[in-house]
This record gives C-alpha cells, structure tokens and sequence, in this order.
C-alpha cells in the first residue's frame, strides 16, 4: 500500500510537472480571447498605453519604459487593437508563471514547483488586478520572477558556476530596472537574504556579482539618462505618495508604515487562508526547505526596504501593487513550506487553482457584460459626437482614459500624450477633452507640450455619453475648443 501510494504521489508529481505549462498558456489565452471577444472600452491603465506605445523610445513619462516597448511591437505586428493590448499584458502573466515555475524547479520536487507557480493565482493583486486594468506591473511581476529563476541558477551543483550565469543575472537585473521602480525591491533583497545564509555567501563572494552588476547599470543607464533628463515628467506621479490623509497624528511615514501593513495584510490574506487550511486540516506546520528559508527571507528584506523607503521619502500612501514583489518572493515560498509538511496537499492546492482560473474568467466576463463602468463606456459614441461637431478636429488634450480610448476608435486624430512632445507645433487650436471648465486646467492641459501662451475658447459642448448595459445612465463630458494664442 505505501509503494502504491508513493507511485500515485509519483505520478501526480509528474503529470503536473508535464502539464502546468501548456495549462497555463490555455488560460492566458482564453482571458485574451474573452477580452478581445467582449471588446468595451480600455481601463485607464490600459487607455494611458495606446497613447505611450504608439512608437519606441529610451524613456518618457513617469515609467520606465520596457512594458511600452513590448505594447508598441505588439501594436505593430497586429494594429492597435483591444487583441494587441490584452495579448501583449497576458504574454507577460504567463512570463511570470513559467518563471516562477523553472525556478521552483531549482529548489523543489518539479510536481511541488508546479503548485508553487500555481500559487501565484492566490494573490488578488496579481491574479485580478493586473488581469482587469493593469499594465507596466505585469512586466514587473514577470522581471521579478526572472530574477529568482536567474539568481537560483547561480546555486549550481557543486559551486560550478558559469560567467555566463551572471551576465545573464546582470541582463535579467538591467532589464527588470526598466519595468517599474518597485522591482528594485527583489535583487537587493534575494543578494542580502542570501548573505545571511552560509551556503550562499561563499557564491556571493565571486567576484563576478561586480560584473553582473556592470551588465544591470549598462542596461539600465540609457533609459535612466534620458528619465532624469526629463525629471519634471518623471517624477509627475510622486503627489500621489501624499494623498489619502494621515491615519494618526506625527509624521506622514507613520501612517505610509500602518498602510504597508494593511497592505500586506490584505494581499497575503487569501494565500495564506488557503494554505493555512491545508496545514490546519493535516495538523501540521510549514516546514521551509533551504531555498524556502531563502525566498522567505528575502521577501521580508523586500518588505522593510519598502518601509526603509517610507520612512526616507515620508510617504503616507501605500498601494498594493507596489508591494507585488514582496509577495512574489513570499506566496510560492510559503506554498512549497507547506508542501513540504503536507504532501498530500499536492493535489487539492492544483485543484484550487484551477477553480480559482475558473472564477477569475467568469468575473472578468460578469464585469464587462454589465454595469455603467468606465470598461462600458461607449467611446465610440464620443468620437462620433466629436467627429460631427468638430471640422477639423483639432490635436485633443485631456484625461488619458479618454483619449487613449479615442485612439483606439480614431488612430487618424492627433493626441497630446502626458508627456512633453512637439505635438503642438504649427497648430492654432486644441480640443479639450474632460477637462475641467477653467483656465488654469485648461493652461496646464497644453503647457506640458510647449505652449506657454494665453488661451482663447472658441466653443463649449457638453455630451452625454451612454453606457453599453445601462441605457438610463451616461456620463457627461466637457468639450473645449481652445485657440493657442502668444
């Protein structure tokens, strides 16, 4: 009886070793499809990539620019189209996965790697949230995960290590630099949780880490130039590490550190709900392995780096997706911890995961086959409103959400990109588009892209713009016509 059980664990173990891959590719192209199938306007996130990735560049607007390079190939190879957005955000999803699992593989039985990759669809901000709206995170996510696999294979058997090991370290590190700031919580944190360990500062000792490290600034130093030498564009985003109120009385960092926290609390809830059921039903506690004590260790470096960065800047507002790498590091260590403790979990941790794809098809379905939300807006009622009442039309300005999707519908128009252009150059006139009706909105809506002058309106229009589900509600947006005077 316990040969046999062990030749089931066996084959369990293999047959998700064999099958994860190819299972994962198949969900990340059912949610292309779904997306592209049930169409609906782009999510801010979104809409904000059709306006950055319409050609390449070394770095423009307030991220770094690798996530952009890759929707800007996609919009060549297949247009600028809901396909080529949502294809592009998935291919790096699945990145993520597979990384992680070749990774896991290091350190793990392949079947137990496999659920720890799985795990990852535990974590609502990566699972769901980047799934629904996001864009340069998923690019994160993936460079995050690279990194691990790419940092594990510096632990060869034996202490063999090849150079080419690090300079392909240095590659994955220079290339992660370029995809959101909050990536550079992984490497430091895997290099210093790895000098706590006595196995791995021996590795860490090559003198060869100099050179990675070379390989990572050369990538990156390009890009980064060309950011600081747009500074005021670069850092337009950081208002937002101060909005949101203090929670408690003294420095704004206290309440940046209780909203890290909560942050963290919230993310980690579900995966650590899941996980601690499997240890709760077997009466048994995780039981980390060599490379778990390593990932865990790092993503509580990552985490008071994160606060060490709080406390620096004085940040009072935390979002969760910051904190993505922290819990990329922590989830799939964790579920191998357990694994460890509680093999027979193998099966019914898979399982979950496969209901929990399930449902996040079914949810991203429901949300855009119903409701009045910014998915259902009817942008292309917008720009047909637009293209009636305004002959020519003009470059358009305004809040991104509208006129990347005004993009997508009418690629032929002219549009100011939140970020510094010569866009403006020759033109007399500009539409605004849900700006707000004052002068001092209207005059920083065009001085990004040289416009210094004074501004005369030529007309105003408000629309009512419908809902694809919700006939009795729409939304009314302002538009202004402006002429561009010395």
């Amino acid at each position: 009886m316990q040969a046999t059980g062990k030749a089931e664990a066996g084959g369990l173990q293999a047959a998700l070793a064999r099958w994860v891959l190819p299972a994962l590719a198949v969900y990340f192209l059912a949610q292309t499809l779904l997306r592209t199938a049930l169409g609906g306007a782009f999510e801010p996130d979104e809409a904000e990539l059709v306006l950055l990735a319409r050609g390449f560049h070394l770095g423009i607007g307030s991220q770094p620019p690798l996530y952009e390079w890759g929707q800007a190939l996609a919009f060549r190879l297949f247009g600028t189209n809901t396909f080529a957005l949502i294809a592009h955000k998935n291919l790096w999803l699945f990145t993520a996965y597979a990384a992680t699992f070749a990774g896991l593989r290091r350190i793990a039985p392949p079947g137990a790697a496999a659920v720890g990759a799985l795990s990852l669809i535990f974590v609502p901000n990566f699972a769901w949230e980047a799934q629904r709206s996001n864009s340069h995170t998923a690019a994160m996510a993936a460079m995050v995960c690279l990194t691990v696999w790419a940092f594990l294979r510096l632990d060869r058997a034996g202490g063999a290590t090849r150079t080419g090991d690090w300079l392909l370290f240095g590659l994955v590190v220079g290339l992660g630099g370029l995809s959101k700031a909050n990536y550079w919580l992984a490497p430091p944190a895997l290099i210093l949780a790895a000098l706590t360990l006595p196995e791995w500062r021996a590795r860490l000792a090559d003198r060869r880490l100099a050179l990675a490290l070379l390989v990572a600034a050369a990538v990156c130093a390009p890009s980064y130039g060309v950011m600081l030498a747009h500074s005021q564009t670069t850092f337009s985003d950081t208002w937002e590490f101060s909005k949101g109120g203090r929670l408690v009385a003294g420095p704004l960092w206290i309440t940046g550190l209780l909203r890290l926290a909560g942050e963290l609390a919230a993310a980690l809830a579900l995966p650590v709900l899941i996980l601690g059921a499997a240890c709760a039903l077997a009466r048994r506690r995780p039981r980390p392995g060599p490379g778990e004590a390593l990932l865990l260790r790092a993503a509580g470096i990552a985490a008071l780096l994160a606060a060490a960065g709080i406390m620096l800047g004085n940040v009072g507002f935390v979002r969760g997706r910051w904190l993505m790498p922290v819990l990329l590091l922590a989830v799939p260590a964790l579920t191998l911890a357990v694994l460890r403790a509680v093999p027979g979990a193998l099966r019914w941790l898979s399982v979950a995961a496969a209901v929990m794809a399930v449902l996040l098809l079914v949810a991203i379905a429901d949300l855009r086959l119903r409701g009045a939300g910014s998915d259902s807006l009817r942008i292309e009622v917008l720009a047909e409103m637009i293209a009636a009442g305004q002959s020519p039309v003009p470059p358009i300005a305004g809040e991104h959400y509208l006129t990347g999707n005004l993009a997508l519908h009418r690629p032929d128009w002219t549009y100011l990109p939140p970020y510094r252009t010569d866009a403006l150059a020759g033109a007399r006139e500009v539409l605004l588009v849900g700006v707000q009706d004052s002068p001092e909105a209207m005059a920083r809506a065009v001085a990004e892209h040289g416009h210094t002058g004074a501004l005369r309106v030529l007309s105003r229009q408000e629309v009512e713009v419908p809902y694809r589900f919700e006939d009795d509600e729409t939304r009314r947006i302002t538009l202004i016509r402006v002429e561009l005077l010395p």
